[in-house]
């Protein structure tokens, strides 16, 4: 008897052990999918700054070359979320 109680409870534990590392993955995963996000909306900024400044015409930017940043960029670099 006691050992079918002790089995219950221990497969209870690992089965909410389980469910807490199954949460905890699925947390992992959405962070990696959110910085793969900003990452590939960083590249998609940098590639259209820099086919805007390829394809701009020197008399149009009167021969200067525009320094324009992302305006959800902060401090750090990162955009914002």
């Amino acid at each position: 008897m006691r050992e079918s109680v002790q089995k219950k409870r221990n497969s209870t534990s690992a089965a909410k052990q389980l469910a807490q590392m199954r949460e905890k993955l699925a947390s992992i995963s959405e962070r990696e999918r959110v910085l793969r996000e900003r990452s590939a909306a960083r590249e998609v900024y940098r590639y259209l700054l820099d086919s805007h400044r390829l394809t701009a015409p020197a008399t149009f930017l009167g021969g200067q070359v525009l320094n324009i940043s992302p305006s959800g960029v902060n401090e750090g670099g990162q955009l914002a979320a």
